[in-house]
């Protein structure tokens, strides 16, 4: 037989299994085989076809189909055809059979292992020589070696035939682990989690859950589960892996080298090997990137103190350095002659940036007079030798200003301390060269300007238009910076999803740069932003990378304070005493967050000499002009918070000076309001210490606004070892209970309140419960036979209305993109009403929403509720998409909004009381449309089931047009559905007033 003309690469199949193919031919064959689903699944079909050729090849069939070979890893063919069979062309599926044994031997397989609870015999199923997934799995069955392949097109995610047969003998075994494997390895992700959340907890099968979290792109929720597994098992190997590939995906690159580097310490077969490759490849890039920015600065150094050239190829890799120190060049540049050979470089930079804007100003400068500005110049080379006598600087901006030389200014001001005080001369001199480059970073400096003085909001518009300019400008660097400072404020402003988006649009323009520098600071940021919402294996993650690439003094001490505050939190004592003790000394002892930990520590772990320390570092960080106005408030308040338990009434005193100096600045400053929020907890739980319940009580309701209750009234505080629960009777008796017996963040809801305690308040007609975050919106707090609501603040009263306007909102159509299941219809409660708006389907998107809130006298909303951390730090309503695609209805988009109508809002969602983790205030959509003036707010924190939703809600709806409160009505229907089912989800519905 002639050798096969040439075909397609799919075509091949029949050639394949005819033998027709050369040794190379089949070998290249095979590799494709591994990554072609369409090739896999022919020859697939040819296997099964086998069973047709009955008798003749009967036994061979069966090993085929069900695997029961033990091939090796690999097995090589020799070149000569010992078996020639004629079918392929003809199709004979008789014939067919007969080759299945051949196809056993010529097929490079691997033998994924499925375990059979007897015991007696081990089946195996041929999968491609190499793996689809970067990931390691730890079912026994797939968890060996295979090199990692896939093909360069990225059509779609690579996936690995499994038959169905054997899926349907692993869900007959019980295997659950397993059978998620092989849904996971035909690229079934969603069937794969099902069956893992199914499976009994282990750490592999956790791992496993990881991997899936992995390829669904769910990051943090992968990098929990990992960190979960080796914080019990440290050298669990596909742990391991599977974390080096999330931190990769995170661009955490140092970190995942690190991950890799302990796999290839372990000396698995394959696996070693692998991973000392990767983790050469993420050490050579890391150093590459590094070395270019090092370079770049040592280069610039040169460059403008020598005159030596800058490297035209370093230039190219860290363009906004090089800018930088191309400027710094022209500044102190002592001749025409070296500003003149500075043109390379600007033509470089040019070519980068666009225009000619470098060449053009190098040869504007060039030709000035050198004999007065080359002393001008020297001035400014002392500012960079550290040699400048700062007692001139007003002179020489007078000699500088409003001349040709203005140029100068922009290095000697920043440098030698002459910012802020002449923003307006700094201004002056940026525009008269018409440098975007410059411009920009008046802004900045404006902005931070505005920043130091507590002006966030003006700080936060001046930097969002600078931010919008900035990408216009092609200034890759300066744009950096500025998402920096406005993530900065977004964090100190507690808006954490909008610190998160610039942050990680900072880090972006960082990256694209090569700003090494600036990537470790935007690092702290988002470590910080995570640990602000309890996302401790993130904020672990972000901190280690940034202590691997900046050992700056200042930067090593934030990390270690911030690692010492999660040890607080997880309530381990000495790990944060430990943490704080591996800190650095820098130009102070520590900074606030340090602070707030050794306040804590002394009184969770005390050592002599605690308080004091607290005391006299805050002294030193004042007198160090490090801390704003709202600083100096938090500052107040951790002395208070240290020296309260060994000094009772000098901490009440700087506990209260805390409260009304936060007071005064208001909700502007939103690191006072923090303070003042933290001085009433420690003023509340120091009261539960003596048990003066009376005063816990009147603290919690003058904190919230609202006049000191005299009966029906619950307070409840959890924060850290401590917890309090103070109440008034229905008769106005005081009951109370404090405790510091915690020894884990976490804890039973139910459990908070004394069975006695809740037994007291039974005759009371409404309970008022003050709480804050981690209990303010949960369920379950009391039991369901009273009636009972948290409090959102001062009350807000039905306004006098001609006539009601209930809005209702139902059948959106929720973006495709979501792939959520459209929610049963249902009929509308409460009986024909002219004035009544239904907002359904297409037309049912947020700002119709917003808009229609403004009038409504009630509020029903039945949609799809989702917890979405990109979007919202509460849970948000799904609504119809906006033009734009905008679908989410937020909580800070509610908040902004006056609800003119007082209405009470039904919020039927799953999820929809879900609480932020702010330790400061409570945070949700209930509280969102309570600010906005909603007098009442239903809703729950869980999943909820749709068919029973919307008949229930209907129902407390229709108790509250009778006349009864939300709270009664609430409780009223709640018992009629329990007495029927004790287990329904309605325990979990929650009122907010």
């Amino acid at each position: 037989m002639s050798a096969p003309e040439p075909m397609e690469v799919h075509d091949l199949v029949h050639a394949f299994a005819d033998g027709e193919l050369s040794g190379e031919e089949a070998d290249t064959f095979r590799e494709h085989l591994g990554t072609c689903e369409a090739c896999q699944a022919e020859l697939d079909d040819i296997l099964q076809l086998q069973a047709l050729g009955g008798q003749l090849a009967h036994e061979e069939a069966k090993s085929a189909v069900q695997g029961v070979v033990t091939p090796p890893a690999r097995v090589e063919t020799a070149p000569a055809r010992a078996f020639r069979p004629s079918w392929s062309r003809r199709r004979n599926w008789v014939a067919a059979a007969a080759l299945s044994g051949s196809l056993a031997a010529v097929f490079a397989v691997v033998a994924l292992r499925i375990r059979n609870p007897g015991g007696d015999e081990t089946q195996m199923l041929a999968l491609a020589p190499t793996r689809s997934l970067e990931a390691r799995l730890s079912w026994a069955g797939a968890s060996a070696h295979r090199p990692y392949g896939v093909l360069r097109s990225g059509d779609e995610r690579p996936r690995e035939m499994v038959p169905l047969q054997t899926l349907a003998k692993l869900e007959a075994e019980g295997d659950l682990q397993g059978l998620a494997v092989g849904h996971l390895l035909r690229g079934e992700r969603e069937q794969a989690a099902d069956y893992l959340q199914r499976a009994s907890a282990s750490p592999d099968v956790d791992s496993d859950r990881a991997v899936v979290a992995l390829t669904k792109g769910e990051l943090e929720a992968a990098l929990t589960l990992l960190d979960g597994v080796l914080e019990k098992h440290p050298r669990h190997p596909q742990a391991l892996w599977n974390r080096a590939l999330v931190l990769r995906e995170l661009g955490l690159d140092a970190l995942a080298a690190e991950a890799f580097e302990a796999v290839a310490l372990l000396g698995e077969p394959g696996w070693s090997e692998e991973a000392k490759e990767r983790a050469a490849v993420l050490r050579r890039q890391l150093d590459g990137r590094q070395g270019a920015w090092d370079s770049a600065q040592k280069a610039g150094k040169a460059l403008a103190l020598d005159g030596t050239a800058f490297p035209e190829d370093v230039a190219r890799a860290v363009p906004g350095t090089a800018r930088n120190w191309f400027n710094i060049a022209v500044w102190s540049a002592p001749s025409a002659e070296r500003v003149r050979a500075l043109l390379p470089l600007a033509h470089v930079l040019d070519a980068h940036y666009g225009g000619e804007t470098m060449a053009r100003y190098a040869e504007r400068v060039a030709g000035l007079d050198f004999q007065r500005r080359a002393p001008l110049a020297a001035r400014f080379r002392e500012v960079l030798q550290g040699t400048f006598d700062r007692t001139t600087l007003e002179p020489l901006a007078k000699a500088l200003a409003g001349t040709e030389h203005q140029d100068i200014l922009l290095g000697v001001l920043p440098l030698a301390g002459g910012l802020p005080a002449r923003l307006d001369t700094y201004e002056q001199a940026a525009k008269s060269l018409g440098d975007s480059w410059l411009t920009l970073n008046v802004e900045r400096e404006r902005a931070l300007a505005e920043y130091a003085r507590g002006d966030l909001a003006g700080a936060e518009a001046r930097l969002l238009r600078a931010v919008a300019a900035c990408g216009s400008a092609k200034a890759d660097y300066r744009c950096g910076q500025l998402e920096h400072l406005l993530a900065h404020i977004y964090k100190d402003e507690h808006r954490l999803v909008e610190s998160r988006e610039h942050a990680l649009a900072g880090l972006q323009w960082a990256r694209q740069s090569q700003e090494w520098k600036l990537q470790a600071d935007l690092l702290l940021v988002l470590g910080d932003l995570a640990r602000f919402r309890n996302a401790f294996a993130l904020t672990r993650a972000y901190l280690g990378e940034q202590a691997l690439r900046d050992r700056s003094c200042a930067a090593s001490r934030h990390v270690h304070e911030s690692l010492a505050s999660l040890h607080v939190f997880a309530l381990q004592p000495q790990a944060a005493r430990a943490e704080l003790q591996k800190a650095p000394a820098c130009e102070v002892p520590f900074f606030l967050n340090g602070a707030f930990v050794l306040a804590d520590l002394a009184r969770l772990d005390p050592k002599p000499g605690d308080a004091e320390q607290v005391r006299d570092g805050l002294k030193k960080l004042d007198a160090a002009g490090w801390l704003r106005p709202g600083e100096r408030v938090m500052a107040a308040h951790i002395e208070g918070r240290a020296v309260i338990g060994s000094d009772r009434e000098a901490g009440r005193v700087l506990l209260r000076q805390a409260i009304t100096d936060g007071t005064r600045l208001g909700a502007g400053d939103p690191v006072a309001a923090k303070a003042r929020a933290y001085s009433y907890s420690s003023l509340i739980l120091d009261a539960g210490s003596t048990g003066d319940w009376a005063g816990a009580l009147a603290l919690f309701a003058e904190e919230s606004g609202v006049a000191a209750p005299t009966r029906c009234a619950l307070g409840v505080e959890v924060h850290d070892e401590r917890t309090l629960v103070a109440a008034r009777g229905p008769g106005g008796e005081l009951l109370g209970h404090q405790d510091a017996s915690r020894r884990s963040p976490d804890f039973d809801i139910t459990a908070l309140v004394p069975p006695a305690m809740s037994a007291a308040l039974k005759p009371c007609e409404h309970v008022h419960v003050f709480a804050r975050y981690p209990v303010h919106g949960q369920a379950g707090l009391l039991p369901p036979e009273l009636a009972w609501s948290y409090d959102t603040g001062p009350k807000a009263q039905a306004p006098a209305l001609s006539a009601p306007r209930p809005l209702v909102v139902y059948d959106v159509d929720a973006p495709a993109s979501l792939n959520l299941p459209r929610l049963r219809s249902w009929e509308l409660s409460g009986g024909p009403s002219p004035r009544r708006v239904e907002l359904t389907g297409a037309a049912a998107t947020p700002s119709r929403l917003l808009a229609e809130l403004a009038e409504a006298t009630e509020v029903e909303i039945h949609a799809h509720g989702l917890v979405n951390l990109g979007v919202s730090d509460a849970s948000l309503l799904v609504m119809a998409p906006e033009v734009g695609g905008r679908y989410a209805l937020t909580a800070g988009e509610v908040r902004k909004q006056k609800l003119k109508g007082a209405p009470v809002v039904l919020l039927g969602a799953c999820q929809a009381a879900r609480s932020a983790p702010y330790l400061h205030s409570p945070w949700s959509l209930p509280v969102a449309f309570a600010e906005a003036g909603a007098r009442a707010v239903i809703a729950s924190p869980i999943d909820i089931p749709d068919a029973e939703a919307g008949p229930f809600f209907a129902r407390v709806m229709e108790r509250i047009r009778a006349g009864a409160s939300a709270a009664t009505a609430l409780r009223d229907e709640r018992l009629r559905e329990l007495s029927a089912r004790p287990d329904s989800w309605v325990k979990t519905v929650v009122v907010f007033e």
